[in-house]
């Protein structure tokens, strides 16, 4: 970046050094009425009045072989008027360059106001200048500044000349200073201007939508070396306040609740109930036009390809197919291809799983006590056991009458203790300490199981539900993505981030939006989307009667983008859009429009007739509550049937002598 502002500040500092060092030669006297010094002072006063605190930058043709060295004569007075204030350059250099790929201007014109803009002086044969248009307005030159035109061919250029040209009968922001016959530019009669009417200059504005939303040349203003501007017309005015009926192409796909359309035969109808559908209908009646609906021919969104051009609707928009398109998500790549205008709402990416679903309750008896909870209530009771024969055992003096217990007896007591059964200690203090503390310990423990059991029997525990990608890695569930091409996909797969990586190698895209998330309902898999998106589809199709989601939608967002409309590359009104979707954005419309359409009940889609039970009363407890006792119960009996075996067993070995 550095060496290539280096190798043009150099070159054009050389150029401004061999100019300024040579003296400025007299024109001979036949073409005195078009002299570079009146063609110089027409210029300076057209940017210096219409076109103030813009950066200047002066594109001459020193090789036109019509003009001679015209445009190098007057780009050389230009350079002793402007100084250092100006930029000159080759237009041959200038169109093959290719436009740097950071912010030219560093700092803003010492008089500029709010934005930068620079002024362009065109000086070369019409053709040329087309050209020039061309690379100026729809590349990246100078990007994101507010670019004037201003050219001068030493023609003579009417009205019909610049309609007729291909590339300038579309132009926008140019103006074409021109010596035309008074009697075909409009102009005063000679008599009323006396000895300056050789001098008049006309200057041609080209406007792209007045003519009934068509363009149209129209007359601005004109100039005389010695009057000066003679109408005091703007010459740059915003020529995108009033588009006079013009109609665009708008590409998009059904994407509720932002755009929605219904599609008839080849005619697409677009529907009233819509976010982008509501702004785009309020923008065309302040700016004055009508659109139509147009689909992208893959079905797509548009992804990436290798070549670098897109697919989808922001291909048909990179084409120039469309004019622009509806809610696209904004990412820095989509960017470099087409214009973007400001975003309207932040959509996050996020999956939606199946609901929660009761645990096995064969397992509630355990499920109060986590494992190392569980863990330490046996340990305790076991060595609690041996622990208290040894107190017991080594407290008791051998001259009282108190027997101690024996190992089992003292199992028995410690585990009656433990289930609230009233036991009889040993009447020496030290085995009361021991109880109490045992007994205290026990109760309290026992107390919160009881209560944990109750809330686990009268409210049963659901599964857990995923929230994060993390979490959503390490389940057992599968994953995928809705397969059109958009730009949650290309983010998954041009991630760095090693999580995104791995979840993007385990998409298993599925085929249409009910499709996705009646799956995601059914199974174990998560369907992966835009939040409003996905939410608004839940909301419509997956909700009961009552209000309730069939779905859990996770609380984690990831890649959270702004939504934004696409724009054909170096898009000439964005600015009038964006200064009509802030104005939305200011007055509420837009949260409003899309609060409304989420929670409209009547967009609702039900399978069928849903009937409502409604119970009252307390619950009674279900054999699906209880299971987990009597497979304990069962384990019980079962251990002493073994037990009792075992013991008849032994009994008979004693009495046989065997």
């Amino acid at each position: 970046m550095e060496k290539l502002s280096e190798r043009v500040g150099a070159a054009i500092s050389k150029r401004q050094e061999r100019f300024g060092n040579q003296s400025l030669p007299r024109l001979p006297s036949e073409i005195q009425e078009d002299s570079r010094l009146d063609v110089a002072y027409l210029l300076r006063d057209v940017v210096d009045t219409h076109l103030p605190g813009c950066h200047k930058v002066v594109l001459y043709d020193p090789d036109d072989e019509k003009s001679g060295s015209r445009f190098t004569d007057v780009a050389k007075t230009l350079l002793q008027v402007w100084g250092d204030a100006l930029v000159l350059w080759e237009v041959d250099a200038f169109l093959t360059t290719p436009p740097p790929s950071f912010f030219t201007l560093r700092t803003k014109h010492v008089r500029a106001d709010r934005q930068y803009c620079v002024a362009f002086v065109i000086l070369a044969g019409l053709e040329t200048v087309a050209e020039v248009f061309a690379e100026v307005q729809q590349t990246s030159w100078f990007l994101g500044t507010a670019k004037y035109i201003l050219s001068y061919t030493a023609e003579v250029i009417t009205k019909e000349t610049l309609a007729a040209d291909p590339v300038l009968g579309a132009s926008y922001d140019f103006v074409v200073a021109t010596r035309i016959p008074l009697e075909a530019s409009g102009l005063p009669p000679p008599e009323s201007l006396g000895e300056d009417a050789p001098g008049l200059f006309a200057l041609l504005q080209n406007c792209p939508y007045c003519d009934a939303g068509n363009p149209r040349v129209n007359l601005v203003d004109k100039w005389s070396p010695t009057e000066g501007f003679l109408r005091g017309r703007e010459l740059y005015p915003d020529l995108f306040r009033d588009f006079n009926g013009h109609k665009f192409r708008a590409v998009t796909l059904v994407y509720e609740p932002f755009s929605c359309y219904e599609k008839t035969d080849d005619v697409i109808i677009p529907a009233d109930n819509c976010v982008d559908n509501n702004m785009l209908r309020e923008i065309a009646i302040n700016l004055n036009f009508t659109y139509v609906f147009v689909e992208p021919s893959d079905g797509q969104w548009g992804h990436r390809l290798d070549n670098g051009s897109y697919t989808g609707v922001i291909g048909a928009v990179e084409r120039r197919e469309a004019d622009f398109s509806l809610n696209i998500a904004i990412t820095q790549d989509r960017e470099e291809k087409v214009d973007c205008t400001i975003g309207y709402h932040v959509e996050p990416i996020t999956f939606a799983t199946s609901k929660p679903r009761p645990l096995n309750q064969a397992l509630a008896l355990i499920r109060p006590f986590a494992p190392n909870m569980w863990a330490a209530f046996s340990i305790t009771l076991v060595v609690t056991g041996p622990l208290y024969f040894l107190v017991c055992k080594f407290t008791v003096a051998p001259f009282e009458k108190v027997t101690p217990p024996t190992l089992v007896k003292s199992y028995l007591i410690v585990f009656a203790a433990c289930f609230n059964q009233g036991v009889k200690w040993l009447p020496v203090f030290s085995n009361r300490v021991f109880g109490i503390t045992y007994v205290i310990t026990m109760f309290v423990t026992v107390t919160v199981y009881v209560a944990m059991l109750t809330a686990t029997l009268t409210l049963p525990t659901l599964s857990p539900t995923l929230n994060t990608l993390e979490e959503l890695v390490r389940s057992d569930s599968s994953w995928g993505i809705q397969d059109l091409g958009a730009a949650d996909y290309q983010l998954l797969k041009s991630s760095k981030v090693p999580l995104y990586q791995e979840v993007f190698r385990g998409l298993s895209p599925c085929p249409s939006l009910d499709e996705c998330i009646t799956l995601a309902r059914d199974s174990k898999y998560a369907f992966i989307t835009w939040r409003t998106y996905l939410e608004d589809r839940i909301a419509v199709r997956f909700t009961s009667a009552t209000g309730e989601k069939q779905l859990h939608v996770a609380t984690g967002d990831i890649f959270p983008v702004e939504l934004g409309w696409a724009m054909n590359p170096g898009c000439p009104y964005r600015h009038a859009f964006n200064r009509k979707i802030r104005a939305l954005l200011q007055s509420g419309l837009i949260s409003k429009w899309l609060d409304d359409l989420i929670h409209d009940p009547q967009r609702r889609e039900l399978d069928g007739e849903e009937t409502v039970i409604m119970t009252e009363g307390i619950q009674p407890l279900s054999l699906s509550h209880l299971q987990g006792v009597f497979f304990l119960l069962g384990i019980g009996f079962s251990l002493s049937c073994i037990s009792f075996a075992c013991e008849t067993t032994l009994c008979t070995k004693k009495k046989t002598g065997i």
